[in-house]
């Protein structure tokens, strides 16, 4: 995005010229926040780490991919989870990215499942700096927690559904100057129901 400044120049602004007059290139990352498909809870004696996807899970998290790719949101980088409905999800959606493009880095996470109660943003600024895009595919509350904390307009979500996506582009040039209200929500899609 070019935009054109009169007075104050913006700390994330790389300046440019164009036709004589001063332009600045704000710096844009882009967060793709996806809650895992639905699980399956039909077997008690199983830890909620490894609850695997339900039926409707498995659908979702197809959805979830044909979406990434019909919308151009192919992440450089994706964190998942490391527990089972999540690294299934992710799977799942790999298999409807385009298959000719470029594959994005995964990063496996135990500290994503681990701080499921929170939030991410810590998670994200400490660990994941040099993506341009980056997905992270979490649990809720922190899914939710995350977009709401970032989004600069405070935006009302609702319910963060399984398999939801949240697009958030942050005014930022690197995952270290993440904070509270330095995103701006741009998509917000829940999966199909049935």
């Amino acid at each position: 995005m070019i935009v054109a400044v009169a007075a104050e120049i913006p700390r994330n602004c790389v300046k440019g010229c164009a036709g004589g007059g001063l332009l600045y290139d704000l710096q844009m990352l882009r967060l793709i926040l996806v809650r895992h498909a639905k699980s399956a809870w039909d077997d008690p004696g199983l830890s909620d780490f490894d609850r695997p996807l339900a039926l409707r899970g498995i659908a979702a998290a197809a959805w979830i991919g044909e979406t990434l790719t019909r919308h151009g949101w192919l992440p450089d980088r994706i964190v998942c989870s490391t527990s089972r409905r999540t690294r299934e999800t992710l799977e799942l959606a790999m298999t409807r990215l385009p298959a000719n493009g470029p594959r994005p880095d995964v990063v496996w996470s135990d500290a994503v499942y681990d701080r499921r109660d929170h939030d991410y943003l810590g998670l994200i600024a400490e660990q994941w700096s040099g993506a341009k895009s980056l997905m992270l595919l979490g649990h809720n509350s922190a899914t939710e927690q995350t977009a709401l904390t970032l989004s600069a307009d405070g935006a009302a979500l609702g319910d963060f559904p399984t398999a939801g996506i949240a697009v958030i582009d942050c005014e930022i040039s690197d995952w270290m100057e993440l904070a509270p209200r330095c995103g701006r929500l741009v998509h917000f899609l829940r999966p199909p129901k049935g």
